[in-house]
């Protein structure tokens, strides 16, 4: 008990010296920017913010320090040292892969493309010597890969853990065109987490040195990943808790099911690969072979959970579509607007506005502001009808605080297109624009 507290306050300690680091809130504030850009977004679609900024902030920064505990016990679990996993690599190719496609920027792209290399790299070193006099390639073969696959493991089990509790959180309302061409409503969902991380830096230093003071001894068995250092008889392998900070981000369309579902699904999908990986990587510290299914997994089994999302996604009935027999569908409900005061609820669909029919929004629109001051709404929730009374004096109409799905609108002339572009396709197309 007493080494699992000192481990844990120390732990604790360390992370608690991330989030006073300067670098922390600038990513604080870069997650700030980036919910910004949604809101405004939602102010294009429908004329007024759906989500809070601040708020939004808020619980990122909340989460982001609980997945931070959680992503940290395991790195400290499995002690996986940043200083064999080739960092110096990570970044470049991930960069690299970011001007390719956005969503490729993503470790496990990247780790994957470094740890396939680094196995071709010792494949050809006994047929071509010569190749360990070539710096950044004898670079490659010093690589941990257990260590760096077991990273993206653990990194993605985080942001499955952080969707889980908190993916569904600030999700926003869109009309978007299907890849058919069908006029759609759904949901983005969008989060980012701003992580501070306890991470381990390996050493090898004289069995008498000052540095044990304050250190806590590790069990036999620790680290489980084992290490790329190797100490001599009068030496000894210390790790020193470094803070790190990380930024996870999570975005998915929600088209066939609601964000509270989707979440979970993707949750699960997400932790079954994550757990996948980091169990072979730990056991190919014991079987050297199986690091070669890791490395392969860690790209191609994040590139298939994504395919397969959206396959699944557009494949299913959609939720909301243009093709409503009747009423209005409400895709959103604003909140602390009447609307939700009133008990409205998205996915309900609005029948009757004080006994009147509704088949269109202009019929909506146009009936609310006859009927002002006393208004009843009759919707058909999940096979009931229910009339609630709705008070929206004294403020105006416009502000009762229903987003309706795409169907008979006045106002679907904004929407959003999914499509597949890079930054490099960008900076080509304007530099074809100003030439012509």
């Amino acid at each position: 008990m007493d080494f699992w507290f000192s481990i844990s306050l120390l732990m604790l300690k360390t992370m608690f010296m991330a989030i006073l680091n300067p670098f922390f809130w600038l990513f604080v504030f870069i997650v700030l920017l980036q919910y910004r850009r949604l809101v405004l977004m939602e102010k294009k679609l429908f004329g007024q913010p759906i989500n809070n900024i601040w708020k939004q902030t808020f619980y990122s920064v909340l989460f982001g320090i609980i997945g931070g505990v959680f992503g940290s016990f395991f790195l400290l679990l499995l002690g996986i040292s940043f200083d064999s996993i080739g960092i110096t690599y990570l970044w470049p190719v991930a960069i690299l892969l970011l001007m390719v496609n956005p969503r490729f920027l993503c470790f496990a792209y990247a780790g994957g493309i470094i740890a396939l290399a680094s196995l071709a790299v010792k494949y050809l070193l006994p047929f071509w010597p010569e190749l360990e006099n070539v710096a950044f390639l004898k670079g490659l073969t010093g690589i941990h890969l257990p260590s760096l696959l077991a990273l993206i493991g653990i990194l993605h089990l985080t942001e499955s853990f952080l969707i889980f509790i908190s993916g569904h959180r600030g999700a926003s309302p869109i009309y978007l065109k299907s890849p058919s061409g069908e006029l759609l409503g759904g949901y983005s969902m969008q989060r980012f987490w701003p992580l501070p991380l306890m991470g381990l830096l390996g050493m090898v230093v004289a069995e008498n040195s000052d540095i044990f003071v304050g250190g806590v001894s590790m069990p036999d068995w620790w680290p489980l990943l084992g290490s790329v250092m190797n100490p001599l008889g009068n030496e000894e392998l210390v790790y020193l808790m470094v803070p790190l900070i990380a930024v996870l981000g999570y975005s998915d369309l929600a088209v066939s099911s609601f964000p509270r579902s989707k979440r979970i699904k993707t949750a699960g999908n997400l932790a079954l690969y994550s757990v996948l990986l980091s169990a072979l990587a730990i056991a190919s510290v014991f079987s050297p072979l199986l690091v070669v299914p890791a490395a392969l997994i860690a790209p191609l089994g994040h590139e298939f959970l994504i395919r397969k999302s959206n396959k699944d996604e557009f494949s299913r009935p959609p939720l909301f579509n243009a093709d409503s027999s009747y009423g209005l569908q409400i895709i959103a409900v604003i909140p602390d607007s009447p609307a939700e005061k009133a008990g409205l609820q998205c996915g309900d669909r609005l029948v009757e506005v004080n006994n009147t029919r509704i088949d269109s929004e202009i019929d909506f629109w146009n009936i609310l502001r006859m009927h002002y001051y006393r208004v009843i709404f009759k919707i058909s929730r999940r096979g009931r009808e229910i009339n609630l009374p709705v008070q929206i004096y004294p403020l105006p109409v416009s502000r009762l605080g229903v987003i309706f799905a795409p169907g008979r609108l006045a106002s679907a002339n904004v929407y959003v297109e999914l499509t597949n572009s890079s930054f490099l396709k960008n900076i080509w197309r304007r530099f074809s624009a100003g030439r012509s």
